[in-house]
């Protein structure tokens, strides 16, 4: 029996749309981080960044999420953290 040797790895094909969502969502993220460091301090970020993903799983965004859909993820987190 003769197995044949071929190259099987994965092929990576660019998707430009979902990196860009990943840019923007990492962008939005990266801000709002920021923010809460600045005002609260930096042992607050892991509980914002939780909040900020809870609020992205809840907002069931598309392909067609545009960087105010991100804001409004942001908006959600600030008013979830703060409650």
């Amino acid at each position: 029996m003769m197995i044949l040797e071929q190259d099987i790895s994965p092929t990576i094909v660019p998707c430009p749309p979902a990196a860009s969502l990943f840019a923007e969502a990492e962008k939005e993220l990266s801000a709002f981080l920021a923010a809460v460091a600045q005002v609260h301090g930096p042992h607050h970020v892991t509980a914002a960044a939780k909040h900020w993903i809870y609020a992205l799983d809840d907002a069931h965004l598309t392909d067609a999420a545009s960087e105010e859909c991100f804001r409004r993820v942001t908006y959600s987190a600030v008013v979830s953290l703060c409650h």
